[in-house]
């Protein structure tokens, strides 16, 4: 037992031992020249040299508020492509050639993915041919991109005709509320 005691305190005392802060060292004195006169020496034994170049000003530096930017998708509608392409859907939606309207729609769908006018068509299309659930969900996939209140109403406008061939009462109260709105 005493055998045990006296291994236990030698360990416990190397252990101490090595948690003791190192003795601090003096640091060797060193000429100090012209250059070296700014240079930093830490504990650690890190030499830091400052910079201080004379040529630099520290100025602040003060942002002016810019005005509020309005946020506004490249949506590809400036493409010739797209243009021409959304004016053979209006005017093949106009003659009442629904299936080639859809297609020239969705043919400028690819070329500007982002645009509210595409889905407007797409949904018009829709409802027209008696689909008001894709209608539906096609205006509000476009009310997503658009940018413009009337745009927004006319995609409000198309939902507001789906929700009433579903008779979904809870959808026109929601499109007439958004009507009154804008």
């Amino acid at each position: 037992m005493l055998k045990k005691i006296l291994i236990c305190t030698v360990l416990a005392g190397l252990a101490g031992c090595q948690s003791l802060p190192a003795p601090e060292q003096s640091a060797p004195e060193k000429k100090i020249d012209k250059d070296s006169a700014k240079d930093i020496r830490s504990p650690s034994g890190v030499v830091i040299h400052p910079y201080d170049h004379p040529d630099i000003e520290r100025k602040r530096i003060v942002i002016p508020k810019q005005q509020e930017r309005v946020q506004k998708f490249e949506d590809g509608r400036n493409l010739p492509a797209f243009k021409k392409l959304m004016q053979q859907t209006q005017t093949a939606y106009a003659k009442g050639e629904l299936s080639k309207a859809e297609t020239a729609a969705m043919q400028a769908q690819r070329l500007a993915p982002q645009s509210a006018e595409t889905f407007m068509y797409l949904a018009m299309i829709a409802n027209r041919k008696n689909q008001p659930a894709n209608a539906e969900a096609l205006a509000q996939r476009g009310l997503s991109y658009a940018q413009s209140a009337p745009m927004k109403k006319q995609l409000w406008n198309i939902i507001l005709q789906a929700g009433k061939k579903q008779n979904k009462t809870q959808t026109v109260q929601k499109a007439q509320q958004a009507l009154k709105a804008l």
